[in-house]
């Protein structure tokens, strides 16, 4: 199980063919390291990982989602 932290979870948009764009989720807890409770916590729809790690950071400091240490 993860620690209540926040995560991001990026994959291909793969709705439209047209669209070469990745959909970028930030969540509490993660599949992935076998959390059952995952909250969603935005989405965005994303040009790249650049893209998308940058909009992660930026979100962290503009989203009071969570008390942070």
């Amino acid at each position: 199980m993860s620690e209540n932290k926040l995560y991001l979870t990026v994959d291909k948009q793969k709705r439209q063919p047209q669209n070469d764009g990745y959909v970028a989720v930030i969540s509490e807890g993660s599949p992935q390291m076998g959390d059952k409770n995952i909250t969603v916590l935005t989405v965005e729809v994303v040009k790249n990982m650049k893209e998308a790690k940058a909009w992660f950071k930026r979100m962290q400091i503009e989203q009071p989602w969570m008390e942070r240490n």
